[in-house]
């Protein structure tokens, strides 16, 4: 590709002063075994150290976007989008990477499909510090909703195991104009898109099945962690005002677990989880399924934390995982 042709796949990339990590995720894009491809970084507001380390990429297809000021994830990923020339966007995450075969793995099952209104992703690795599992560990089911697929899938003990990373997604960037990221979203963008476009557009999730993306969850975590206090209300509120996008099912599933989790990593008070366990009762449906899961994550996940041997809480997950995984409850 030249520097003036137009490139099939722009992969995008949204960065805030992560010099050395972006720095990664951008040469792990060079690397790509598919060619036709530019790369968009956007700077979400100035940052020197990140602006050097760019620009020590000898690579005509990067091109940097430095936003005046910072706008926040959901508004900078959407002008990433605007300024991509590629027909198909591809997102990666500052502190993630993609293997060599990614795109081209992609791009020849695309080309497969008769259909242009779909999400094309991958599977992952989730690593964490020396642990690392292959996600999602599951497909949706014929008929599945998709607010089903992305939060009721729990086992007895262990994690969700359908949470499809943005970094695995291929999209047309015709879509994502038409169909772009809420503007000022702070928390949830990711779900809170692939839900209303596969909702609203009947947009279709065909699978890579092969892990070729690397989630680097410990890197992510600190961030993450910034603004607990403040997340499990936006994501309450989140539930609340798109309630036509979740199930009654999806919507107590994710109050009892990823809410009620950020409630209590925050140190919240105990009328708050009882708060939680009430929206179930008013936004949701309450099964056995959803008050086991109220249980663990409020008080049995925390007694562990503090009490149990290292890795018991570990073992004990594998051996739930076939234990209750299947349960519709």
């Amino acid at each position: 590709m030249t520097i003036d042709s137009v490139p099939t796949v722009s992969a995008v990339i949204c960065t805030l002063d992560r010099p050395v990590l972006v720095l990664r995720a951008v040469k792990s894009i060079c690397a790509q075994s598919y060619r036709d491809i530019e790369i968009v970084v956007v700077m979400d507001g100035p940052n020197p150290a990140t602006r050097e380390s760019l620009a020590a990429i000898n690579d005509p297809r990067l091109r940097v976007v430095e936003n005046p000021a910072t706008v926040g994830i959901s508004n900078a990923r959407n002008i990433g989008i605007r300024a991509a020339r590629g027909e198909w966007i591809a997102m990666l995450d500052d502190d993630d990477e993609w293997l060599p075969e990614k795109l081209e793995k992609q791009m020849a099952t695309a080309a497969l499909l008769r259909r242009e209104d779909v999400v094309v992703l991958t599977l992952y690795y989730d690593r964490r510090g020396v642990r690392e599992m292959i996600q999602p560990r599951r497909y949706p089911r014929p008929g599945q909703p998709i607010s089903e697929y992305l939060f009721c899938e729990h086992p007895l003990l262990g994690s969700r195991e359908t949470f499809l990373q943005p970094s695995t997604w291929l999209v047309r960037r015709k879509f994502m104009v038409d169909h772009p990221f809420t503007p000022d979203m702070l928390f949830n963008e990711d779900p809170d898109w692939l839900l209303r476009v596969v909702h609203d557009t009947d947009q279709q999730l065909v699978f890579v099945r092969e892990p070729l993306t690397i989630f680097h969850a410990e890197e992510r975590r600190g961030r993450l962690s910034v603004s607990r206090t403040s997340g499990w209300n936006t994501t309450r509120q989140w539930i609340i005002e798109r309630q036509h996008i979740f199930t009654p099912r999806a919507r107590s599933f994710l109050l009892v677990t990823i809410c009620l989790r950020s409630c209590v990593e925050s140190n919240s008070r105990i009328r708050d989880y009882v708060s939680i366990l009430g929206d179930c009762y008013e936004y949701g449906v309450v099964t056995p399924k959803v008050l086991w899961l109220f249980v663990r994550t409020a008080f049995l996940f925390p007694a562990l934390k503090h009490w149990a041997p290292t890795g018991l809480t570990t073992t004990l997950a594998k051996w739930a995982r076939s234990s209750w995984a299947g349960s519709d409850g």
